[in-house]
Order: structure tokens, then C-alpha cells, then sequence
């Protein structure tokens, strides 16, 4: 067995020195090879050149006129129709309050829900919105109101943002 692996082992020495390249092919390779190698750039910086400031002329000044324009309250809206017996006592009743009084308005087949939102974060004024259904085309629309209650000296009301009116005037 001993001398079977010593064969195997001898036969593959000879069979790799048969098939090895000559010395001179070698070299020819070597030589072949360092004429291809590109050179990697040393880490030396590159100079830097001074940076001067240019001399960049002023945009000209433009003038824009901003126009605020606030609609004029229009008394003859449906949205500024009077609220009658307005209850501020809880929020929630002057939302349930609100939520009847838009069902009240012409075109409005019936009152989806209502969205309240703080005015400030700090306070319990709110703003509301009261969406409804139009009986004209059927269609989702929302009314929208300010419920001030009785803080930072402010009096209880409710103005009408789309009708720019008060619906219940602060007294």
C-alpha cells in the first residue's frame, strides 16, 4: 500500500515538472505583467490654488405688494341666518346646538357629523366644523364655525366663517 502512494506521489512530481512553464517563459510573463501595471497615485495632495473672492453684484430689490382681502359679511347669506338660544354652559352642548341649527339651513338634507378643534392649544374655544349633505346634488359639504366661550375675556359667540358673520354676537 506503502508502495502504491510512493508511485502516485512520484508520478505527479514528474507530471508537474513536465507540464511547468520554462524559466524563460516565466520571466516573459513577469515583464509582460509589470508593463501592464498602471501605477497607483502616491497619497501626496494635490496642490490647492488660493481661492479669491469674485465680486457678485446685488439682485435687484424687488417690491411685492401682499393683499389681504377679508370678505365682507353678507347678512343676506343662509349661512348668517341668527342662531336662537345658543347654550355655552358645556361644549358639548353648543356643538349638539350648532349641529341642529345647520340642520336648519336651506339645502342641507341632513347633518353628518361634527369636527371640533382647539383654537389654542390652551384654551376650550373651538373651532368647529359641521358637514352635511346637500339636497341639491347630494353631495358631503361642511359649514364652519368659531365658538368662542367665556376666557381670556372673550365673550360667548359663534361666528360664521363661511358667511364671514356673528350667528350669535358676543353680548
Amino acid at each position: 500500500m506503502n508502495k502504491i502512494r510512493l508511485l502516485a506521489l512520484i508520478l505527479s512530481i514528474c507530471l508537474i515538472v513536465a507540464c511547468a512553464p520554462s524559466a524563460q517563459a516565466v520571466k516573459t510573463a513577469i515583464a509582460q505583467t509589470q508593463a501592464a501595471w498602471t501605477r497607483v497615485p502616491s497619497q501626496t495632495p494635490y496642490p490647492t490654488q488660493t481661492a479669491y473672492p469674485t465680486p457678485t453684484p446685488r439682485p435687484p430689490i424687488l417690491v411685492t405688494q401682499i393683499v389681504v382681502w377679508t370678505p365682507m359679511p353678507n347678512n343676506q347669506d343662509s349661512s348668517c341666518k341668527q342662531i336662537i338660544n345658543m347654550n355655552y354652559s358645556d361644549n358639548s352642548k353648543a356643538m349638539i346646538l350648532l349641529q341642529a341649527y345647520v340642520s336648519t339651513l336651506p339645502d342641507v338634507k341632513s347633518v353628518s357629523y361634527v369636527i371640533p378643534e382647539r383654537l389654542y392649544s390652551n384654551t376650550i374655544s373651538q373651532l368647529v366644523h359641521v358637514t352635511y349633505i346637500s339636497s341639491s346634488d347630494g353631495k358631503v359639504y361642511s359649514k364652519r364655525y368659531i365658538v368662542y366661550l367665556a376666557e381670556f375675556g372673550w365673550k360667548n359667540a359663534v361666528f360664521s366663517i363661511d358667511g364671514q358673520c356673528w350667528i350669535d354676537p358676543p353680548k
